[in-house]
């Protein structure tokens, strides 16, 4: 049975929670959150998330899980999410191995088009037409 400490996981959440506002994030938003489980009874383990209300899918190389939703990713989400996550992962012999989540207020927005034909002119050949 594999041995994953849902304490140290949420410890290691704090990095990514400064990282997330260092950002620009706020934590009270939703977003789209993965999970990485790699490992053990892997039927068992997906049924198990899917009834959690997770998409589950394999992962691409070692055999394993990978489990999207979207969620509020702050302090009470780690505790009881990492708890649950190891819990599952201990119970189906596998390793929980962390999780990674989208960034939903640093989107960059692209510059407008400029319908100004000599503006386009300018900037492509330095010179107004």
């Amino acid at each position: 049975m594999a041995d994953n400490d849902w304490k140290q996981q949420v410890a290691m959440n704090e990095s990514v929670f400064a990282t997330l506002i260092e950002s620009g994030e706020d934590l009270s938003d939703g977003r789209h959150v993965v999970h990485y489980l790699y490992g053990g009874d892997i039927p068992a383990l997906s049924e198990a998330l899917s009834a959690q209300g997770y998409v589950v899918s394999p992962t691409a190389t070692s055999p394993g899980v990978i489990a999207e939703n979207f969620d509020v990713t702050d302090q009470n989400w780690s505790e009881a999410t990492m708890k649950m996550m190891c819990d599952l992962a201990n119970e189906h012999g596998a390793e929980y191995d962390g999780w990674e989540a989208s960034m939903v207020r640093n989107q960059q927005a692209p510059e407008p088009p400029s319908n100004n034909a000599g503006e386009m002119l300018s900037k492509l050949f330095g010179k107004k037409s």
